[in-house]
């Protein structure tokens, strides 16, 4: 999924079934939060921040959502769904 991050939350599509881990990039600096009905916000009280260019990996359930809101500047945030 690519989600387009701006200066309001946005959130991706529900993670599917079988999912247990993501793998997430961003073309700009961003803050993302992972939950069940998240909120991003540009600050680490409510969310991580992540770096452009910067590949994270999280452990995720099926449900789940990940939202993510720009820092400074839009861009484009790349949730992977993993399996093994």
């Amino acid at each position: 999924d690519y989600i387009t991050v701006n200066g309001t939350s946005a959130q991706s599509a529900a993670i599917g079934a079988g999912i247990s881990e993501i793998r997430v990039v961003s073309t700009t600096n961003c803050h993302i939060n992972i939950g069940q009905d998240p909120t991003a916000a540009a600050t680490d009280n409510n969310g991580v921040y992540l770096p452009a260019g910067v590949v994270e990996y999280y452990h995720v359930t099926p449900g789940q959502k990940v939202a993510v809101i720009q820092d400074s500047a839009g861009g484009t945030l790349c949730v992977a769904s993993m399996t093994r």
